[in-house]
């Protein structure tokens, strides 16, 4: 049982950065619709493809688009 997280490390770390990727989007799409991005790059880095979701549908708070 202990034997299968070395070889599931790679995967692990892919979900990981993965993870991380998606929340950099989301602190970037807050970003240009006019949010925080302090708060957006801690709440993307937690909360990953959920916070990118959610930035995506924020209302834009300048006119940006």
């Amino acid at each position: 049982m202990f034997n299968t997280i070395p070889a599931n490390l790679p995967i692990l770390y892919f979900l990981a950065v993965g993870h991380c990727i998606m929340g950099l989007l989301a602190a970037r799409v807050a970003k240009r619709k006019g949010y925080n991005l302090s708060l957006w790059l801690i709440w993307g880095l937690i909360g990953g493809t959920v916070a990118f979701v959610t930035a995506s549908r924020l209302k834009p708070k300048t006119d940006v688009f």
